[in-house]
C-alpha cells in the first residue's frame, strides 16, 4: 500500500514540476509598449496583420501576416523578447500562444488592446481598419 502512495505521490510531484517550467506568456499594455519603444528597448515586435492593415496605420514594427508566420519561423529569434500586436489582440494572443507553444519561444507575449489600443491611448493619428 505504501508503494502506491509514493508513486501517486512521485506522478503528482512530476506533474508539479512540469507546470513549473512551463513558460507564462506575457501581455502588456499599449503604455508599456510606448514606453519599451521610446526607450529603444531591444524587442521585437511582430504585428500579425494583414498587410494592407498594416500599410494603412502602423507603429513601424515588423509585419509578418498570421498566414505567412510559420514560412517565416526560421527568420525569428526565440531566445530573444517578443511581443506580437494585431488589431485588437485577439490574433495576436492566439499567435503568442503557438510560437510558444510549438517553437517553444522563451520570451514571448502580446499587446492588449493591439493597434486599436494604441491608437486611441497613445497616437490617435495612426488610422486602424
Amino acid at each position: 500500500m505504501d508503494s502506491i502512495y509514493f508513486l501517486l505521490f512521485k506522478s503528482f510531484n512530476n506533474i508539479l514540476v512540469d507546470l513549473s517550467k512551463k513558460n507564462i506568456m506575457k501581455e502588456i499594455s499599449v503604455q508599456e509598449l510606448a514606453k519599451a519603444l521610446k526607450d529603444d528597448k531591444s524587442v521585437t515586435i511582430i504585428d500579425v496583420r494583414d498587410n494592407y492593415e498594416y500599410e494603412v496605420g502602423s507603429i513601424g514594427c515588423l509585419n509578418i501576416p498570421m498566414n505567412e508566420l510559420e514560412s517565416k519561423i526560421n527568420e525569428l529569434d526565440i531566445t530573444k523578447e517578443t511581443y506580437i500586436i494585431c488589431k485588437s489582440g485577439d490574433r495576436a494572443s492566439a499567435v503568442a500562444n503557438f510560437l510558444e507553444t510549438n517553437y517553444h519561444f522563451q520570451n514571448i507575449g502580446y499587446i492588449i488592446g493591439g493597434m486599436q489600443a494604441y491608437a486611441n491611448e497613445i497616437d490617435n493619428s495612426i488610422e486602424i481598419i
